[in-house]
């Protein structure tokens, strides 16, 4: 048995490819990466797409000429190796590949969904309903995106963690203490969102012992330096690209994550790699109410889920000193016992695919 995992864009940028790793690791399946390094700077593993995706780009049309190419790449490397069993990483694979999904490989892969995609666009729904039609099972990452996703199908959940540093966490007696004192608000990983970290800045620009850090590599890194240097705001900083092996250091010297996002139907039903590392190394979180993170946030009371940033600094005090910390981590572990069950969902199904 040997499978395929076909994903359009850069391994660093897709963490969520180690939980399929580790998994196929665990169940002894041979396998292959098959991705598309579109900015040149993923190490050399498996089988890469290597031509740079451009930006700029002038008519929409002309936008997935690349995503059509990567399929072309990708359908080449499967030829080649024969693969038993696909798993498809993100819709837009799925959708230009349907027609050859299904002459070769019905009911012999599995489609991966992170993220509301091309399959919201009206000339791509039909394509996107043969995918799920013709595949084996069907993984979302948040169950935010069902509501958005055609009915009828079997939607399974396959969270954005590591299931040993959650097993770990869950495993642990002693209580993980709030970092008081010189408060410090992590945003880690992708930095995309300007306006919406903006507003987290303002609301905490040059507060006393409060430190705004900024660590991944993103549009909008820049952009947040440029603004914290032109302002005068002395306590944001912006570290860029990080190695993931040093992802648990920042988060441990954090006080608190940043999830407060735009509000768009694509934010509002996703779950970042922030909130799993919040409840692993048991730090408050900054949502934004009424998304599929804030409920999170709001039920088992984890953190702040707000509307705006408006008293964000006064928020903050009031929450790292009057909630009990041995209380706050065990509702975290709640929420994580919550989640392993769809794991171990997630492996039942994992296991039949690839031995049947």
């Amino acid at each position: 048995m040997k499978v395929g995992l076909v994903l359009p864009c850069n391994i660093w940028f897709a963490p969520f490819v180690n939980i399929y790793t580790r998994a196929l690791d665990e169940l002894n399946i041979e396998y292959d990466i098959i991705s598309w390094n579109r900015d040149g700077k993923d190490k050399n593993y498996g089988f890469q797409y290597e031509e740079p995706q451009k930006y700029v780009i002038k008519h929409r049309i002309f936008k997935f000429v690349p995503y059509i190419k990567f399929a072309s790449f990708a359908k080449k490397i499967i030829r080649k190796n024969k693969y038993d069993r696909l798993i498809i990483l993100t819709p837009q694979s799925g959708i230009f590949m349907h027609r050859f999904l299904k002459k070769y490989y019905k009911n012999k892969y599995i489609l991966d969904y992170r993220d509301l995609s091309i399959e919201q666009i009206n000339i791509f729904k039909r394509p996107f309903k043969k995918v799920l039609d013709n595949s084996f099972a069907i993984f979302v990452s948040s169950p935010g995106f069902i509501k958005c996703l055609p009915t009828g199908y079997k939607y399974n959940i396959s969270h954005n963690f590591n299931i040993n540093a959650v097993k770990e966490a869950l495993n642990k007696e002693e209580v993980i203490p709030f970092n008081k004192g010189s408060i410090n608000v992590l945003t880690i990983g992708g930095i995309r969102d300007y306006e919406s970290n903006i507003e987290v800045v303002k609301a905490l620009a040059n507060k006393k012992d409060v430190s705004i850090s900024f660590v991944g590599k993103g549009p909008a890194s820049e952009p947040i330096k440029e603004y914290a240097k032109e302002n005068a705001i002395n306590n944001v900083e912006v570290l860029g690209y990080y190695d993931k092996k040093d992802e648990a250091n920042y988060v441990n010297k954090a006080s608190l994550m940043n999830i407060f996002y735009p509000r768009r139907i694509s934010h509002d039903t996703a779950i970042s790699n922030r909130f799993y590392n919040a409840l692993i190394f048991k730090k408050p979180l900054i949502a934004t109410s009424d998304t599929t993170q804030g409920d999170y946030v709001k039920k088992y009371n984890i953190g702040l889920s707000i509307d705006n940033c408006e008293n964000l600094y006064e928020k903050i005090n009031n929450f790292i000193d009057n909630e009990d910390e041995k209380q706050f981590n065990e509702r975290c572990n709640a929420l994580l016992k919550e989640f392993l069950n769809d794991y171990n969902e997630f492996m039942t199904i994992l296991g039949s695919f690839v031995k049947n």
